[in-house]
């Protein structure tokens, strides 16, 4: 039985040289002593996440393409089939990024791509940049505060909080290339696999009135998460330690 995340030595080493990069590291105290999360339900027990499922994330997920504004990657989910996410700068907010999440077999319904390009990583990747606004649906990530106040506040539109959630850990590659902007790659990796957790867990109970989600990750967490492989982060209205 795998047990529960407990960083293993390698992965501890890289966390840890991973903290002097992080945001207001060596400004931080306890952050469990902090009143806005004294009511902070536990849901770490929820699902265990091995070190195996961490190094998953990484290998799974494949740069189709990067530039300065946009990134599409591939990644393989639970069930084997493959999926996409593609992000991008936001032209009115140059701190928000926009997101979507894309099925293969909607890049063949919506013929864009034949069934036998589906291995042309090229090909895909031009087909998803070119219709990335008919695969969005109004998510977003932006940063919010500053380095010692702020964080990071993630908007999951109706369909992508569903697509999280239906899909659980197998979109922790996902979400982990499109969060990789605002955090070290070493917490990427462990913020995503916990994220996808959270959301499959919480979220018919947490989802606004359209259905959407809102996810906001403090960056005053993020060097406890990286020592302890757990961190708290505000899920709709609700703080959970995850």
């Amino acid at each position: 039985m795998k047990e529960k995340l407990k960083i293993s030595a390698i992965f501890a080493a890289i966390l840890l040289v991973s903290i002097a990069f992080v945001p207001a590291v060596s400004a931080q105290t306890d952050i469990s002593q902090n009143k806005e999360y004294a009511d902070a339900v536990d849901i770490s027990n929820k699902k265990s996440i091995s070190n195996e499922d961490l190094k998953k994330v990484s290998e799974n997920v494949n740069v189709l393409k990067k530039t300065d504004n946009e990134k599409i990657v591939s990644f393989k989910k639970q069930d084997g089939s493959i999926g996409y996410a593609i992000s991008w700068k936001d032209e009115e907010n140059p701190n928000r990024v926009n997101f979507a999440f894309v099925n293969q077999n909607e890049l063949v319904s919506k013929k864009l791509v034949s069934a036998s390009s589906l291995n042309d990583s090229s090909a895909v990747a031009a087909a998803i940049s070119a219709a990335r606004t008919s695969f969005w649906h109004g998510s977003y990530i932006e940063q919010y505060g500053d380095t010692l106040t702020g964080g990071v506040h993630i908007y999951f539109s109706e369909r992508d909080a569903n697509w999280v959630a239906d899909v659980g850990t197998g979109a922790a590659g996902a979400i982990g290339a499109i969060i990789g902007s605002f955090f070290t790659p070493a917490a990427s990796i462990i913020l995503s696999a916990l994220l996808a957790v959270a959301v499959q867990t919480v979220y018919w109970q947490e989802q606004n009135s359209d259905g959407s989600l809102d996810v906001r990750i403090p960056y005053a967490n993020i060097a406890s998460m990286l020592l302890t492989g757990t961190i708290y982060v505000k899920i709709g209205s609700h703080w959970y330690w995850i």
